[in-house]
């Protein structure tokens, strides 16, 4: 009798285009998830944002930044 094995299979990850900028028009290659995740920040924080906010942003960028991957190879 055989062992019951699971095998994990790899979840595709879509990848978009998000503008940084419209003029001059600047993009970049992002997980559709973290393309989400900005359009929520940039409606949110459209008219005021808080330096604590942009503090803890800065803290999750120097602790996950050696995990990024380069989504333009």
């Amino acid at each position: 009798m055989m062992a019951n094995t699971k095998i994990k299979i790899g979840k595709v990850r879509v990848v978009q285009n998000h503008h940084i900028s419209y003029d001059p028009e600047i993009t970049v290659r992002i997980y559709k998830g973290e393309h989400e995740i900005l359009g929520k920040i940039n409606m949110y924080t459209k008219n005021t944002v808080s330096t604590g906010f942009i503090k803890a942003l800065k803290t999750w960028i120097a602790l996950n930044e050696d995990r990024a991957w380069d989504l333009e190879k």
